[in-house]
């Protein structure tokens, strides 16, 4: 447990009686985590710099702990300093000190800095670090599955088809063979496995100019006909 006095100013906790369902004992407010109390004297502080009233952030408060119980979340003072966020949150971005898709940009770069930096080190903001491959700088996202469980997943830079269908190919029917195992070998050698999918595909069309390669990064869409050969292949530059 935190203490108040560790982290705010004195008169803190004068402010105290203000506030609805706070949780304190006699030495003052008690954090759980270092967040909760960092996330106090957040409040303490804009609100001293005049950016809100303490009577305000009171109101706001109250508003987000009333609106968790008309949810029916349990009242057990455990979500305490997550409603405290959510008000601090909402008054910010009232009072246009930032707004509502830079906090998620931010929140999606810690929680990002979280999840590729090793057990046991401090979390820094990835645009801080300067040692991480180009796989490691990849996003990971959240994704619920069809049964329920969630999963962390890495989104990759692109994703690599290559067509081998109806017609790419098949030198059966006069086409050129395809070097698939040129591609393989190009997308193993290059070390851009772990950052790009690379799928065998039925056809892509369009079957005149087989063979067909779709590209997609970084949300472009990139089209390839007549790749032939494996100096073909060798001609597909990516950028990292």
């Amino acid at each position: 447990m935190t203490t108040l006095s560790q982290y705010d100013p004195p008169q803190a906790n004068d402010l105290l009686t203000a506030l609805p369902q706070f949780p304190s004992d006699v030495g003052g407010a008690v954090f759980a985590e270092p967040w909760e109390a960092q996330a106090f004297a957040l409040a303490v502080q804009l609100s001293g710099q005049g950016h809100f009233t303490w009577s305000e952030w009171a109101a706001a408060l109250a508003h987000e702990l009333k609106a968790a119980v008309d949810r029916g979340e349990p009242d057990d003072g455990s979500r305490y300093y997550h409603h405290w966020l959510a008000a601090l949150e909402r008054l910010v971005t009232e009072n246009g000190l930032t707004n509502t898709a830079a906090l998620l940009k931010r929140k999606e770069a810690w929680a990002d800095a979280y999840w590729h930096t090793p057990h046991g080190k401090p979390v820094e903001l990835l645009d801080r670090r300067t040692d991480l491959s180009p796989f490691e700088k990849s996003p990971m996202r959240q994704f619920t599955r069809a049964d329920g469980v969630t999963k962390r997943i890495r989104i990759q830079d692109g994703h690599l088809f290559v067509c081998k269908g109806c017609c790419c190919g098949r030198t059966d029917k006069g086409f050129p063979a395809l070097p698939l195992e040129e591609f393989k070998s190009q997308w193993k050698k290059r070390g851009i496995r772990r950052r790009f999918h690379l799928t065998v595909s039925g056809c892509l069309g369009p079957c005149a100019l087989a063979n067909v390669v779709l590209i997609q990064f970084h949300g472009q869409t990139i089209w390839l006909h007549s790749i032939n050969s494996a100096d073909d292949v060798h001609s597909i530059e990516i950028a990292r």
